[in-house]
């Protein structure tokens, strides 16, 4: 805490949540659209810099191998994450489900990754969609807008 008050006068704390990390990415081509929930699964136990940028450090599930009704929760909160914060065409919502199912947002990520570690893209997959062809649709929607 001393260390993070060499910054400044204010820090965030926030409590430890125990469960299963998720992510779940909202596409808007137009209308937003929750994808399907990623189970992060680090094989070391801790989803740290390197499990998340070291290719085969991290084990992702898509769909999730959570309840489908706590799947429904997750990608609602998503959806209200883009939406109350004014996000368009793609967010990532990162998200803990807590045993007893309840979801806990972590952050909503306006720029996520399009690396081979990066999650969008396994949501993508998973709903059976080309990546080519969603950002085609997104760079549309994008133009339509302008």
């Amino acid at each position: 805490m001393v260390d993070c008050l060499a910054y400044g006068n204010t820090v965030l704390a926030e409590a430890f949540v125990e469960g299963i990390e998720v992510a779940i990415s909202v596409c808007a081509d137009p209308l937003p659209r929750a994808l399907p929930v990623v189970e992060i699964s680090p094989l070391g136990g801790v989803y740290d810099y390197s499990a998340r940028y070291t290719p085969g450090a991290t084990t992702f599930h898509c769909p999730a191998r959570l309840d489908e009704m706590v799947q429904k929760v997750a990608q609602q909160a998503a959806l209200d994450a883009h939406r109350l914060l004014g996000m368009r065409d793609l967010s990532r919502t990162d998200a803990i489900v807590t045993p007893d199912g309840q979801v806990h947002v972590l952050e909503v990520n306006v720029c996520p990754g399009l690396t081979e570690t990066s999650l969008p893209p396994t949501s993508v997959v998973a709903s059976g969609e080309h990546l080519g062809q969603l950002f085609a649709d997104l760079i549309e929607e994008a133009i339509r807008r302008s």
